[in-house]
C-alpha cells in the first residue's frame, strides 16, 4: 500500500462488554484514525473475550504478524480486569508491583478521600519485565510494554486516546528506526459517483492493476440520491492519490468530495 515499508499494527479489544453488546467500541475506530494520520499501517482488529488463555494466545500471534499491538480494556481494579495477567501469561512473565504507580495510586485515592482501597494494587502489578513508558509525568498508569511491541492500554476511551496521543513522538521514533527516515502520513481523495458499482466495476479493477503503491476502496451509499458510490484513494504519495483519483474522476463521471459528510459517513454501506 505504501511506497516506504510502512510499520503494521493489530489491535486487541479485550472485554465481555464489548461481545455482550452492553459497551460500543470506539477505541478501534480512533487508533485507526490515530495510525492513518501518522502514516501506520492497522492490518487487524479483533475482540476477545475476558478470557486468560483466549487473550494470551491472540497477543502471541498479534504479536509474531505485526510491528506492534496494542490493546483496550482489561485493566482496573476487579477481579474480571485480567489484562496485565494475561499479558504476562503469554510471555512466561511474573507479575510485580511497580512502587512508582503504586504510589501515584495511593496519593490519587488519598486525593478523592477514598478509604475502601481493595483491588486498587492492580493498576500498579504489571508483567515484568516490561517497558513503562510515562510520556507524560502527570500520568497515572503508563503504557506497559511487553515483547518490545505489545502496548497495553486501558479501555476507558477518554483514557485511551489521551495515553495513545502521547505515543506519538515514540512511535515516529520507532518508524525511524526501522525504515531510516521519518514517517509519512497516509492520504485520501475521494470521488462520488451516480453510477452503480458494477457499471465502474472493471474501471476500478484496471487502475488498481496498474498501481501497487496506492489503495482503491468502493463504497456505495444507501439512501442517498445524489451519490450512488464513493471511491476512496489511499496511499503515502499525495500527488500519486491525488493524480489518480482525478483519473478516477474522469473515467466514471464523478468529482471529488471535499470532505465526507456525517450523512455520507452515516449511509456508508461496504456491501
Amino acid at each position: 500500500m505504501a511506497q516506504d515499508p510502512s510499520l503494521t499494527a493489530a489491535s486487541l479489544i479485550i472485554g465481555d462488554e464489548i461481545l455482550n453488546g452492553k459497551t460500543q467500541d470506539t477505541n478501534s475506530h480512533y487508533l485507526a484514525q490515530f495510525l492513518f494520520k501518522l502514516g501506520i499501517e492497522l492490518k487487524r482488529v479483533e475482540v476477545v473475550s475476558d478470557d486468560m488463555d483466549a487473550i494470551a494466545d491472540s497477543i502471541r500471534r498479534l504479536s509474531n504478524d505485526h510491528d506492534i499491538v496494542f490493546t483496550s480494556g482489561g485493566i482496573g481494579v476487579t477481579h474480571d480486569d485480567i489484562s496485565y495477567a494475561a499479558i504476562a501469561k503469554a510471555y512466561q512473565l511474573e507479575l510485580k508491583l511497580d512502587n512508582d504507580t503504586y504510589e501515584r495510586v495511593q496519593a490519587m485515592l488519598n486525593k478523592r478521600k477514598i478509604t475502601q482501597r481493595e483491588g486498587y494494587e492492580r493498576l500498579a502489578t504489571f508483567p515484568h519485565p516490561a517497558q513503562l513508558l510515562r510520556p507524560q509525568q502527570s500520568f497515572l498508569i503508563p503504557v506497559v510494554i511487553v515483547n518490545d511491541n505489545v502496548y497495553i492500554l486501558p479501555g476507558i476511551p477518554r483514557l485511551f486516546q489521551l495515553l495513545l496521543e502521547s505515543l506519538k513522538p515514540h512511535l515516529q521514533q520507532l518508524s525511524l528506526k526501522k525504515n531510516g527516515k521519518h514517517i509519512i502520513g497516509f492520504s485520501r481523495t475521494d470521488i462520488a459517483t451516480q453510477k452503480s458499482e458494477g457499471a465502474i466495476a472493471s474501471t476500478l479493477s484496471a487502475i488498481q492493476a496498474r498501481y501497487r503503491d496506492i489503495k482503491i476502496g468502493s463504497y456505495p451509499l444507501m439512501g442517498d440520491k445524489d451519490v450512488s458510490v464513493v471511491v476512496s484513494v489511499v496511499g503515502k504519495n499525495n500527488n500519486a492519490v491525488e493524480s489518480i483519483a482525478q483519473e478516477i474522476a474522469t473515467k466514471i463521471d464523478g468529482w471529488t468530495l471535499v470532505s465526507n459528510s456525517s450523512k455520507n459517513n452515516n449511509a456508508k454501506a461496504h456491501l
